[in-house]
């Protein structure tokens, strides 16, 4: 366990704290054509990096590179597809519901052993993302409910993905290269399928999918893989309750939602949830 690798995935943590306002941002676009972008992006630095230290990417028909790369993809679909139903900043905290997610799922079926402090973070960190959603709690309008469902399906998605990717002892770079390109391809086909819609496009949008790309849905994926497999996965966990804290604030800064009382009282708890995670694994 390094903390240094722990430190590498605090960094993807806080690249996710953006994810949320460039997947707002790119709302008008057909998620599959972002995706596809995003992915290749991803798939390029891999490339680049596995010429530059003599890596050879992994093979593209492993199975569990296909599963891995199908999580991907579902989880970026899924999620980018619910905020063209609901408002940004409700999608996005339930969206942040992973960390309770992946700690829940890896203490039940993937050996986590976080212990019951994990349970009880877990169950803060759901609290504190049920207050952000805002005044009617975690109350779903139906004019809504697509988008909330899809925020949750895509959190779950994400934690069995991180689950699954914690147990992997292949090469980091390599085997993310080409999970990366697979979700390209699948992405690109889910396109082609849809219609291959290719919209106007400003200057504006390129840049949004140049950082996703690069950050959020693409580059971290490198940085959480190495977090996830070598460092605290349990603490990682816990340090990503604060990404709908900083996703929140970002987007409050630029305008895509009203400050309240909520956000006080969900820093509150998702902080206290940290607090609890970390005094159990000291005296466990």
């Amino acid at each position: 366990m390094s903390a240094q690798h722990t430190g590498l995935g605090a960094l993807a943590i806080l690249s996710w704290g953006t994810l949320g306002t460039l997947g707002a941002l790119s709302a008008s676009l057909p998620a599959y054509l972002v995706l596809t972008i995003c992915f290749a992006i991803a798939a390029g630095l891999g490339w680049m990096i596995c010429r530059k230290t003599g890596r050879t990417p992994a093979p593209l028909l492993d199975r569990r590179i296909g599963l891995f790369a199908a999580l991907l993809a579902a989880y970026h679909i899924t999620y980018l597809s619910a905020f063209h139903y609901s408002a940004p900043i409700p999608v996005s905290l339930i969206n942040y519901l992973w960390p309770a997610c992946l700690i829940v799922l890896g203490n039940l079926f993937f050996g986590l052993q976080s212990g019951a402090a994990g349970y009880a973070g877990a169950c803060l960190g759901f609290i504190g993302v049920g207050v952000l959603i805002g005044n009617d709690g975690l109350e779903l309008r139906s004019s809504e409910a697509i988008g909330y469902g899809l925020a949750f399906v895509a959190a779950m998605l994400w934690a069995l993905y991180s689950n699954l990717r914690r147990r992997e002892q292949t090469d980091v770079i390599a085997s993310v290269t080409t999970v990366c390109f697979g979700a390209a391809l699948l992405s690109a086909t889910c396109w082609m399928a849809a219609g291959f819609d290719w919209p106007q496009m400003q200057s504006s949008d390129f840049l949004v999918i140049l950082a996703l790309g690069l950050g959020p849905a693409g580059g971290a994926f490198f940085l959480w893989d190495f977090g996830m497999r070598r460092g605290h996965a349990a603490l990682l966990s816990i340090m990503g309750y604060s990404a709908p804290v900083l996703s929140t604030v970002l987007m409050l800064m630029l305008g895509m939602g009203a400050p309240g009382w909520e956000l006080f009282v969900a820093i509150g708890f998702i902080t206290l949830g940290g607090i609890v995670v970390h005094l159990g694994g000291k005296n466990s």
